[in-house]
């Protein structure tokens, strides 16, 4: 008796997310080789669906909703491709001039930005960050944008010199470094697989002089160097709030300052009167709004950033 009534009121509870578990399954196809793995994605697909209702009811700054992490716990979704950053700056010092810059500016209005790509599950947002700055200060310096090879960072830049590790993790300024040293193939010949393999030859399509770190916790120098190309940063998305998002402006009780991701500003602008930087990911375009996130920015010269955004900006120079 006690367990019929128990089954009731949980299919009651749960009867309106089997549609939305449904809707996800054709979506986002994962494979669940097992009815008790099935059983289990969606007790915890649920757990998530009410996650969602009460964040979004409780404010309007963003919304979250069903991402192809939807399936996941916190800790299974930290642990899917994120990695803790070192803060580590090996590039000279962005000096900046003061200079007056524009009120919003968004790079892809520019053709300086290639489109959303996939890191699937391997630990390399960082190259997947730095090479996309790379793309847009090439772009901006000779007006062509190509594709660069991430799957070449994570093959060749993980020795001592540079200090990647392929999927376990890397930092920008080390690819920035390589590429200074090396050169950069274009994703077409390199082709991205997902692990870390032998580096391979392949043909130089963009190269580099020098990087400049941004001063840390300065937006305002963070903003005058966005202002001029697209900036690499490290966020910390090891949240629900990362693994859910589908829009809006992120703000200051979504995340904290533990960096674990590789991800690159392309711009910055208003939304509701919220100040934001326009970030580009590397999870897919299923993601966020059509893969890119915004995150409130503010003007503080002084301030480590919502997500730590402003902690560790970087950038190369052709």
């Amino acid at each position: 008796m006690l367990y019929t009534i128990f089954l009731t009121l949980f299919t009651l509870a749960h009867a309106n997310n089997w549609e939305k578990f449904y809707d996800f399954i054709q979506k986002f196809r994962p494979l669940y080789h097992s009815k008790e793995i099935f059983e289990k994605r969606f007790e915890i697909f649920s757990e998530n669906m009410m996650f969602i209702e009460k964040i979004n009811n409780l404010q309007s700054n963003y919304t979250l909703g069903i991402t192809k992490f939807a399936d996941m716990t916190e800790k299974e979704f930290s642990e899917y491709h994120l990695k803790d950053f070192s803060i580590s700056r090996t590039c000279s010092l962005y000096k900046p001039t003061g200079d007056n810059i524009p009120k919003s500016i968004d790079w892809r209005e520019h053709n300086k930005v290639s489109s959303v790509k996939d890191q699937g599950q391997c630990g390399s947002c960082w190259s997947f960050s730095a090479s996309g700055a790379m793309e847009g200060a090439w772009a901006i310096a000779k007006d062509n944008l190509i594709s660069l090879s991430e799957q070449q960072l994570v093959d060749c830049s993980s020795t001592f010199e540079y200090g990647n590790h392929g999927c376990n993790g890397g930092l920008m300024d080390g690819a920035f470094n390589y590429a200074i040293h090396q050169g950069m193939c274009s994703e077409e010949e390199y082709p991205y697989n997902a692990k870390q393999g032998e580096c391979m030859s392949c043909d130089i399509v963009a190269s580099f002089e020098n990087c400049n770190d941004v001063p840390p916790n300065d937006q305002v120098s963070l903003a005058e160097a966005v202002s001029k190309g697209p900036v690499s940063v490290a966020i910390e998305a090891d949240t629900r709030t990362f693994q859910l998002y589908t829009s809006g402006v992120i703000t200051s009780d979504a995340c904290g300052t533990n960096l674990d991701h590789g991800v690159l500003i392309v711009g910055y602008g208003e939304e509701s009167d919220i100040p934001y930087w326009l970030v580009k990911n590397s999870w897919g375009s299923s993601w966020g709004e059509d893969g890119y996130v915004k995150i409130q920015k503010s003007s503080s010269t002084n301030d480590e950033g919502v997500c730590g955004i402003a902690m560790q900006p970087s950038f190369p120079i052709v």
